[in-house]
């Protein structure tokens, strides 16, 4: 059971750090514009904060596909451990520029997901798969065995990442209401002709 836990994690860690990799790359200014709107670093250091954290996610993700693909336990439990770390930072910067009341886009996907508790509890929800992925990736437990194992693994761990990553902008859109029908003045008949 362990085992897939430890893959589910893994899995899930490492397609957000490849989503959110990819969502950078694929829109440079999102982030340094949330960043700027965010107010809490300085201005100059806001296109090298950007570029790191694009950079980190890229290569943990990498760092730990390779990992995992050539059965390096060590390396592995390392590169989920800075991810941990890395997801932990997101969801402290989020709480602090919320507890601030700064506004605006998180700047972690291609859409414009504003800043919210909700990204700051995915955030936290990934830092948490990643140090458990990390904690069993360490350890001496057997990997999932067998194809039908794997594939459970992989389908939980698209299911969960896809939940989680789309789980902020779900939330964050308003509710739609529908309005009452407007009175038209007239009165319904009432059985028996009064």
């Amino acid at each position: 059971m362990t085992s897939l836990i430890a893959a589910t994690a893994t899995g899930v860690v490492l397609l957000a750090l490849l989503a959110g990799g990819a969502a950078h790359l694929s829109r440079p200014a999102a982030l340094p514009d949330a960043l700027t709107t965010h107010r809490l670093l300085p201005r100059r250091a806001v296109a090298p904060v950007a570029r790191a954290a694009t950079a980190a996610e890229i290569l943990l993700a990498v760092a730990g596909v390779a990992a995992l693909l050539a059965g390096h336990r060590a390396a592995l439990a390392a590169a989920l451990g800075a991810a941990a770390l890395m997801f932990a930072c997101y969801a402290l910067y989020t709480g602090y520029a919320l507890a601030a009341g700064h506004g605006g886009p998180c700047g972690c996907s291609r859409t414009d997901v504003p800043l919210s508790s909700w990204v700051a509890g995915r955030a936290w929800a990934f830092a948490g798969l990643a140090a458990i992925g990390a904690t069993l990736a360490a350890g001496t437990g057997n990997p999932p065995g067998g194809a039908a194992e794997w594939t459970t693994a992989a389908l939980a761990a698209v299911t969960l990442a896809a939940l989680l990553w789309v789980l902020p902008a779900a939330m964050g859109r308003p509710v739609a209401t529908t309005r009452p029908p407007a009175h038209t003045g007239a009165v319904p008949a009432v059985e028996g002709g009064h």
